[in-house]
């Protein structure tokens, strides 16, 4: 006859092992929760991502921040979110920037893998936003923004290639701003290859924008 200690034990055994089966079973059931799901491109454009077959290269370029310098090189490795937008902008540019530090702190709250991913706004009014002026202006929505300018040759290179129309004033005699009004008001992806990805398209909902953007960016 099995002593009562021995059998005592095997008991014991079996209800560890219940427990861990347990637990593993809630933890994969919870990581299945929390991990948001991979949508397929359709589900993408209908959420307003207008994601690239191919992604394009870009060509080199040189901006400005407060105190330091921002060129392709600082793109490889990161998803970035690139805004083309500029700090006297009365409507449009405040609406978006605040919807993407929504977007900033709902990841946050989520535990979100940032250490790769970040933000920046490219002024399209290089005469009135010094580098500081359009970098102070970004951080006002969020410390991780960052704010870029250089000279108006070197923004209508990069925004032609990031199809981003209304950086150019239409009277060339003198420096008007009224085209800065109607500007395009996309958000542009670009991946850690620092090549052109897709498009964010408004208008500009946290839910839709944290779902497509987690979808495509997830580790």
């Amino acid at each position: 006859m099995r002593p009562l200690s021995h059998s005592m034990n095997a008991i014991n055994r079996n209800l560890i092992l219940i427990a861990l089966f347990i637990i593993i079973v809630m933890s994969l059931f919870i990581s299945k929760l929390t991990t948001p799901r991979v949508l397929n491109n359709n589900e993408l454009l209908v959420n307003g991502l207008f994601l690239f077959e191919k992604p394009k290269q870009i060509s080199d370029f040189e901006f400005f921040s407060s105190d330091s310098s921002f060129t392709k090189s600082d793109l490889i490795g990161k998803w970035t979110l690139m805004y083309f937008g500029f700090s006297r902008c009365p409507d449009e540019c405040p609406t978006t920037m605040y919807q993407l530090s929504k977007l900033i702190k709902v990841l946050k709250e989520k535990n979100y893998q940032l250490d790769n991913k970040q933000w920046v706004l490219v002024s399209i009014d290089p005469e009135r936003d010094s580098p500081k002026i359009i970098d102070n202006y970004a951080k006002g929505f969020d410390e991780d923004f960052i704010g870029v300018s250089n000279t108006r040759p070197m923004l209508l290179s990069l925004a032609t290639q990031l199809s981003v129309n209304n950086v150019m004033p239409s009277n060339s005699h003198g420096m008007e701003h009224k085209h800065l009004d109607n500007h395009a008001n996309n958000i542009i992806l670009l991946n850690p290859d620092g090549d052109f990805a897709g498009i964010f398209r408004p208008p500009f909902d946290i839910s839709r924008l944290s779902l497509t953007y987690q979808s495509v960016t997830q580790d």
